[in-house]
């Protein structure tokens, strides 16, 4: 696969059968998850259950980008981590949250190829412009992801742009191996596990070379 060119090839070809034959699988399993929770929200907030926002896809386009409601109307939409710490999330959010319950509806996406299965996290567009513009495009070089090497990691309580050798990684080193590997770790956090340190994604023992060191 080319390096230049992470966007075809055997291994693209590879990732989108997985996303179309798994995603669908994992897509109609979430839906009666989905819709339960979509009641609880409304019930909530009474509100509309999906927040829905303009997000930096593929090649740089923008896509809709559906989310459950854990937040109360009054929380502008294009807040970032930090300045939600604020704002207080009523029970019903923090356990949507806890539990990424809030992010299934994305797996809805998965089978039309708006989204991968795994791939950098697709990112508000306001909060996009304070990206690198070389670290902007690279990352949107391959379809964005539910889930994602800097999604596992303990790298994701910051923001993507503090930690950009995560997303950079994966799309320079785009295998089908890796991707199942991420959704493993997925499933391990789903169920409880601890995000991984830096050293267990990039050390000695874990499945990525430290970025900048060259082979021996």
């Amino acid at each position: 696969m080319s390096r230049s060119r992470p966007c075809s090839g055997p291994v693209w070809w590879a990732k989108a059968g997985m996303d179309v034959v798994l995603g669908s699988v994992l897509a109609l399993v979430a839906l009666p998850v989905i819709v339960v929770a979509a009641v609880g929200s409304v019930l909530v907030f009474r509100a509309s259950p999906f927040v829905v926002q303009e997000r930096i896809g593929h090649r740089g386009r923008t896509f809709r980008f559906p989310k459950l409601r854990t937040l109360p109307t009054t929380v502008p939409p294009a807040i970032d981590k930090y300045a939600l710490v604020g704002y207080p999330i009523p029970w019903w959010g923090r356990t949507l949250r806890a539990a990424h319950i809030d992010e299934l509806p994305q797996l809805l996406l998965v089978p039309v190829r708006r989204m991968s299965l795994v791939g950098p996290r697709p990112e508000m567009a306001a909060l996009a412009d304070r990206y690198p513009v070389d670290f902007a495009a690279q990352r949107t070089r391959v379809l964005p992801g539910c889930t994602g090497l800097w999604q596992v990691s303990v790298a994701s309580a910051a923001m993507i742009y503090e930690a950009p050798e995560y997303d950079s990684y994966y799309v320079a080193h785009l295998s089908l191996s890796l991707d199942v590997w991420i959704l493993a770790r997925t499933v391990v956090q789903f169920l409880g596990g601890a995000p991984l340190s830096r050293d267990r994604v990039f050390g000695s023992r874990g499945p990525c070379r430290e970025p900048g060191r060259t082979a021996e």
